[in-house]
């Protein structure tokens, strides 16, 4: 995959970016999906106004099977540091967030995670917006975006959107989990 020669202000960015749709601009419920619905993710959390705990379930649509398959689980809990993730590919146990999606720097914005392929990412606010690269030791700034998260800052002017490299769709499942979970503490903080 070739990656653009960037600016000295901007990070380089994979040149096989995919756009998946937010249809509302939500954490909790919305549906994700490219543009031509060949992927569909659909996120849900009933009792979204309760203030204590919450659980949200994501799903992916299998167009080969013509059904849903479970992605994970997300119990948020009145403290962040409690919030825990069930994910179908880790014989669906219960994990602390925390250490699934860890701070790679101490308190840092940077998160980091490992799929179910042992590939390492990093998630990483640039600009406002989420930048996901392989987590390579040494390599600061200097890995392709394989993944943007472009959320409105103000609500009401459109539903927010990724654009994820075609060649990490295999960890797209992964991904959106934690981009999921990523979105939802920006957005309590």
């Amino acid at each position: 995959m070739e990656s653009p020669i960037p600016s000295s202000n901007e990070a380089p960015v994979a040149n096989d970016m995919i756009r998946l749709n937010f249809s509302r601009n939500s954490v909790f419920n919305t549906v994700i999906s490219s543009e031509d619905n060949e992927i569909i993710y659909q996120v849900s959390t009933p009792n979204t106004k309760s203030i204590g705990n919450k659980m949200t379930s994501i799903w992916r649509m299998d167009k080969e099977l013509q059904q849903r398959v479970f992605v994970a689980e997300v119990a948020w809990k009145f403290l962040t540091g409690k919030a825990q993730v069930k994910m179908g590919w880790e014989a669906c146990d219960w994990m602390l967030v925390k250490k699934w999606l860890a701070n790679s720097k101490g308190i840092s914005s940077v998160k980091t995670f490992t799929t179910k392929q042992g590939v390492k990412y990093r998630w990483k606010l640039r600009k406002l917006q989420f930048h996901m690269t392989v987590d390579e030791a040494g390599s600061e700034g200097r890995s392709p975006s394989l993944a943007i998260f472009h959320a409105p800052l103000v609500k009401g002017f459109g539903p927010a959107y990724l654009e994820v490299s075609a060649g990490v769709l295999r960890d797209l499942d992964c991904i959106m989990v934690a981009l999921i979970i990523m979105e939802k503490f920006r957005r309590d903080d």
